[in-house]
C-alpha cells in the first residue's frame, strides 16, 4: 500500500491539539500567528528550570503529561516550564535542534494557548511513533536527517484504536459499497490508519466526489461532527482530549455502525507502524453493540537529548516511577508499565534512565 507524501503532511496536522480549518480555507488564507511572546527568565537543567515541550492546556495529552512531570518534580526543587505550542510534529525537532518554540497559530489559540517564549526546550513529550520516526529519519521526518541525539526517558502507555464507523441511515455496511453502489457520503479520515483504510477501498477524493461525496482530513470540532456520516480515525478513544472527543459526541448524536478493520489493512499497519490486533469491547462507545475486530497502538514518550545531565535524568525517571499513581487522574487513560517503560522501539534509552530501570529490576542488565 502506498503512503503519499501529501498524507504525511496531513498526519502532522491531524495529531495537533484541536481541529483545524478546512484544507481549502487553509490553502486560500494561511493562518496568521497570534498571541504574544513573553520572557520566562533563565531556564535549563542547571537552573532547575528545564523547558519541556507540550501542547494546549485544555486536555491535550502532551500538556497533561508535561504537567504531571512538573507536579512530580516540584518537591525535588524543579520548576518545569511547559511550552504550550510545541505540538504537532515539532517537539522532536525543537529538542534535537535546540530551536525556540514556533509562533502561536489559530489551532493553538482555540484551545487556550495565548503566549509563547524564546527558550529552547531541554526535553519533550510526544507520541512514541513520532519519536521513533524522528530518530530514524522516517515517516513524517523522511525528508530530514535522522535526529540521533534524541534519547528515551520513559514510555507511558496510552491506547488509541483505529475506528471505522458509519451512520446507520447511510445503509452502508461495508466501505466497499460507497463506490460500488455510488453512495454519496461525507467522510472524515484522521491519521495514518485512516488513510490506509481509504487506500484499501480506493476512496480517493476524486472517486468519492464522483459519486457525490467528500473527504476531510482535519479533526472535526464538536459542532462540525454532525456534518459527516463516515468517521475513520486512528486516535479513536472515549476520552475528552481534543483529538478524540469527536467520537463520543458523534456516538451520542447519531446511530453509528462500527465496522471491523479489514485484514489487509490490519496486516499492513501491524507490520509497518507498531499496531497490534485488539478487540474493541462491547459498550466502549454508544453504538458498539458487539466486539469489533480492530487494531490499536499505545505509547507516549518523555525524551531528551543525549547531553541531558545524568543526575537530572535520574531524578526525572525516578519521579515518574514513584508518582505514577497520579497518572490515573488525567483525561486520557495513561498508565505506567514497568515492562514497557524502557522500550524505545529503536530509540536508545538515556544511560541514566537505563541504569535506573535496571536497578529497579524493570529490565535485565546487559551481559
Amino acid at each position: 500500500m502506498r503512503m503519499l507524501k501529501v498524507w504525511l503532511v496531513a498526519l502532522a496536522l491531524a495529531v495537533s491539539s484541536g481541529a483545524f480549518a478546512s484544507r481549502t480555507a487553509a490553502a486560500e488564507e494561511p493562518p496568521q500567528p497570534l498571541g504574544r511572546t513573553i520572557d520566562v527568565g533563565r531556564t535549563g537543567f542547571a537552573e532547575r528550570r528545564p523547558v519541556i515541550t507540550g501542547a494546549c492546556p485544555q486536555a491535550c495529552p502532551w500538556y497533561e503529561l508535561a504537567s504531571f512531570l512538573k507536579e512530580a518534580m516540584a518537591p525535588e526543587g524543579y520548576d518545569f516550564v511547559i511550552c504550550e505550542n510545541c505540538n504537532l510534529a515539532e517537539a522532536p525537532r525543537l529538542v534535537a535542534h535546540r530551536r525556540v518554540p514556533p509562533p502561536i497559530l489559530p489551532p493553538h489559540a482555540r484551545h487556550g494557548v495565548t503566549t509563547r517564549f524564546d527558550a529552547v526546550p531541554d526535553m519533550g513529550v510526544t507520541t512514541m511513533q513520532f519519536l521513533t520516526q524522528a530518530y530514524a529519519g522516517t515517516g513524517i521526518y523522511s525528508s530530514e536527517a535522522p535526529m540521533r541525539n534524541l534519547r528515551l526517558l520513559a514510555r507511558i502507555e496510552d491506547p488509541t484504536y483505529l475506528l471505522i464507523a458509519v451512520r446507520a441511515d447511510t445503509g452502508v455496511t461495508d466501505l466497499g459499497q460507497v463506490l460500488s453502489r455510488r453512495i454519496p457520503v461525507r467522510i472524515v479520515a484522521v491519521g495514518q490508519g485512516a488513510q490506509i483504510v481509504l487506500d484499501h477501498y480506493g476512496l480517493t477524493p476524486e472517486a468519492v466526489a464522483a459519486v457525490g461525496g467528500s473527504i476531510a482530513t482535519n479533526i472535526p470540532d464538536r459542532e462540525q461532527v454532525g456534518a459527516f456520516n463516515v468517521l475513520i480515525s486512528d486516535i479513536g478513544s472515549a476520552a475528552n482530549n481534543p483529538e478524540s472527543a469527536f467520537w463520543a459526541v458523534a456516538a451520542e448524536r447519531s446511530d453509528l455502525r462500527f465496522l471491523d478493520v479489514p485484514d489487509a489493512v490490519a496486516a499492513y499497519l501491524i507490520a509497518n507502524n507498531g499496531y497490534e490486533r485488539v478487540t474493541l469491547r462491547w459498550g466502549f462507545l454508544r453504538g458498539v453493540d458487539r466486539n469489533v475486530a480492530t487494531i490499536a497502538r499505545s505509547g507516549e514518550a518523555f525524551f531528551a537529548r543525549d547531553d541531558a545531565p545524568d543526575a537530572d535524568v535520574r531524578a526525572i525517571v525516578k519521579a515518574i516511577d514513584e508518582k505514577r499513581a497520579n497518572l490515573r487522574w488525567f483525561v486520557r487513560p495513561y498508565s505506567y508499565e514497568p515492562r514497557t517503560v524502557w522500550q524505545g522501539d529503536g530509540v536508545p534509552l538515556h544511560p541514566a534512565a537505563a541504569r535506573y530501570y535496571r536497578q529497579q529490576g524493570y529490565m535485565r542488565a546487559r551481559r
